[in-house]
């Protein structure tokens, strides 16, 4: 595979993640996970929050070329010790309308640090600038108090609510170009 994109911002580096690297985390196996990614690990390493069932689904898409590159999981890491903090990404390329959704879920020991909003403003920001992307939106759950509280220090607007099969009620969150 080509070597992934990667963006940085004052604490942390996202990484994207092809279907090698997608494959040895589900697979467990922290060593290759380093060697592709240049992040340490707990071994076996843990699967991410709220995404460790899609994984398969997520490397098949993935697997479908090159031009799949940032359009899924981005892992978030430490710039200080390379160590795993969590994961942000986008549910797939842009649809018809220049649409992509986002996700982002923190590893619990680094949850109320700021990581998910500054890993997702930095994926946000990245997103935006890609071709044919016209709006960003985050589905959350209204439950899901520190969720809520990123989509809005991220200047994300509510816009209506919707339904996810896997956790019910959700507000929609929107941010678009400029």
């Amino acid at each position: 595979m080509s070597d992934p994109l990667v963006l940085t911002t004052s604490r942390l580096r996202l990484t994207s993640l092809d279907p090698d690297a997608l494959s040895a985390w589900i697979e467990g196996d922290a060593a290759a996970l380093f060697d592709l990614t240049g992040v340490r690990f707990s071994d076996p390493p843990e699967l991410p929050p709220l995404l460790g069932d899609d994984l398969p689904m997520i490397r098949d898409r993935a697997a479908q070329g090159p031009d799949e590159a940032g359009w899924w999981v981005w892992l978030v890491s430490s710039r200080d010790d390379d160590g795993a903090m969590g994961v942000c990404g986008l549910g797939g390329r842009p649809d018809e309308e220049g649409t992509v959704v986002i996700g982002y879920s923190v590893y619990p020991q680094h949850e109320r640090r700021g990581i998910a909003t500054e890993a997702a403003g930095a994926l946000i920001l990245w997103a935006l600038e890609q071709t044919g992307v016209r709006r960003v939106l985050a589905t959350v759950p209204a439950w899901n108090g520190p969720s809520v509280a990123v989509a809005k220090k991220l200047g994300m607007v509510a816009i209506g609510q919707g339904e996810d099969p896997e956790v019910g009620a959700v507000d929609i969150y929107e941010i678009c170009r400029a």
